[in-house]
């Protein structure tokens, strides 16, 4: 049976303590009064770590903002100057930032124009109880969904008034691991159609958020079950019901969402059913991998949370692709690089960073070269291994284990254990290869200098393309001296000339 829930705040952090407490000092000789809401009450309750910290003002709340901002010495700029919302950023202290609004009305009527009633909180900073605590206030039943780890809308307009709710509130119940009651189901699905309204920006901003939880794949499931997955991604709806050759156990909208699913799994972040016990233990995952995941491309997304959404739309386009070979047999011929192209139109509209679009499109385009360096079950040349590190850039590790997810969601329950080990060999050993490839990069045998003094040439795509032949040869052992790399140029350019070589 559930214990009451707490009627008080209470705050572990030392730091943070002082700087509400700072707050409250300025507060009352403004005569103002001043709430904490939203998500630090929540996340406090849970005792989650949290680093952002929004205050609600009942008044104007220019004054309050900039008296804080000097006392803390923080950095403030405006948010939004008529709704009266302004942030303080504080690096180096106990919140990152403080956002601090108006409230239009009552506090009450603040807190139920809010999303859901776990967030439909507030603690006065400045009236205690005689313990010195912080009361708090829940006019929508916050405390009682808190405690029964239920997400609820507070209002059955909250969609409507505000579509990235749709978003977040799964994203919100999957973070905190929480269920989303029924009927707030039923208004997500019947509201669903709205989230193609939502700015790009603020969707990615949750997107980025849900794909980087420890699991994804049933997330991303249960998003398509509730009928918003096609409308955060449109392009992603003609792949619903499109067949597949005989060895895809799924359709190719099926398949893709089951990719994201066995990419945890590859990830060692989640639950694979359709392999036995021994085949994760097949795939080479080092400290130096694991790292490479967790990064960022750039100040935004971790590579994990792009490699995930790359698993969900890496066969976008194969329904515009579908064709039926004279045996009968469905082919998709092309639809890596089509792909491709429709991930770049998607991502820009949803705001995505030009790194962080290429490093997917890039997925995209490439799923399908690791097993395509050689034939069938043969490790490929140290050329082929050479050629793919080049096209892939970034993505080629990132690239590697989306085909191995691809392969597993492809198979599903008729996996051939043989055979998967067969594709981990050739990860492992493009892996190792890349290794040793690096290894030999900074140990250029000609430049571009070189080239130009010695046989004339002049700067362009001619020698670039000579320095690119000779430095891959370089990296696959066909050469290793200055002059035989002299001579590889020199043999390049009279073929070039049409010259005899």
């Amino acid at each position: 049976m559930n214990q009451p829930a707490p009627r008080f705040l209470s705050i572990n952090d030392p730091g943070q303590t002082e700087i509400i407490r700072t707050a409250a000092g300025i507060a009352l000789s403004q005569n103002v009064a001043v709430f904490i809401v939203g998500g630090f009450i929540r996340d406090s309750l849970l005792d989650r770590a949290v680093r952002d910290l929004d205050l609600a003002v009942e008044g104007e709340a220019k004054t309050f903002a900039e008296a804080l901002a000097s006392k803390l010495g923080a950095s403030m700029f405006v948010l939004h100057l008529k709704a009266g919302m302004y942030r303080l950023t504080l690096p180096g202290q106990a919140f990152d930032q403080i956002d601090i609004g108006e409230i239009a009305g009552t506090l009450n009527d603040d807190l139920i124009r809010r999303d859901f009633t776990v967030d439909a909180m507030a603690v006065s900073i400045t009236p205690r109880d005689e313990n010195d605590r912080l009361i708090i206030l829940d006019p929508a039943g916050g405390l009682s969904d808190l405690s029964n780890k239920i997400i609820r809308a507070v209002a059955p307009d909250i969609f409507q008034n505000d579509p990235a709710r749709l978003l977040r509130g799964i994203r919100l119940a999957a973070e905190i691991g929480f269920r989303i009651e029924p009927a707030t189901e039923r208004l997500i699905t019947g509201n669903a159609p709205l989230a193609e309204k939502v700015a790009g920006e603020r969707t990615r901003e949750d997107l980025i958020k849900l794909f980087s939880l420890p699991t994804t794949g049933a997330v991303v499931e249960y998003l398509d079950r509730l009928g918003l997955l096609t409308h955060i991604f449109p392009e992603l709806e003609p792949s619903r019901g499109v067949d597949q050759p005989i060895e895809h156990n799924w359709d190719v909208l099926i398949h893709q969402l089951k990719a994201v699913a066995s990419l945890d799994w590859v990830f060692r972040r989640g639950n694979w059913p359709y392999a036995p016990a021994e085949a994760q233990g097949l795939i080479p995952w080092p400290n130096a991998v694991e790292s490479y995941f967790e990064a960022s491309v750039n100040s935004g997304a971790s590579r994990l949370a792009l490699t995930r959404i790359a698993a969900l739309i890496h066969d976008i386009a194969k329904p515009e692709t579908k064709t039926l070979a004279p045996n009968g047999r469905v082919r998709f011929y092309g639809h890596p690089a089509r792909g491709a192209e429709t991930a770049l139109a998607m991502l820009s509209r949803l705001r995505f960073s030009q790194k962080e679009i290429k490093f997917i499109a890039t997925l995209v385009e490439l799923h399908m070269r690791p097993t395509q360096m050689g034939p069938d079950s043969i490790q490929p040349t140290p050329k082929a291994v050479y050629r793919f590190l080049r096209d892939a850039g970034d993505a080629a590790i990132a690239t590697l284990y989306l085909s191995l997810a691809d392969h597993l969601a492809a198979r599903g329950p008729t996996l051939e254990l043989a055979n998967f080990r067969e594709h981990v060999t050739i990860v492992a050993y493009v892996l190792s290869e890349r290794g040793r490839q690096l290894a030999k990069a900074p140990q250029r045998l000609v430049d571009g200098n070189e080239l130009q003094s010695r046989f004339g040439l002049k700067p362009g795509p001619d020698l670039g393309r000579i320095l690119e032949e000779v430095n891959e040869a370089r990296a696959t052992g066909e050469i290793s001296t200055k002059e035989e790399g002299l001579a590889l140029a020199e043999r390049l350019i009279d073929k070039a000339k049409g010259e005899p070589v």
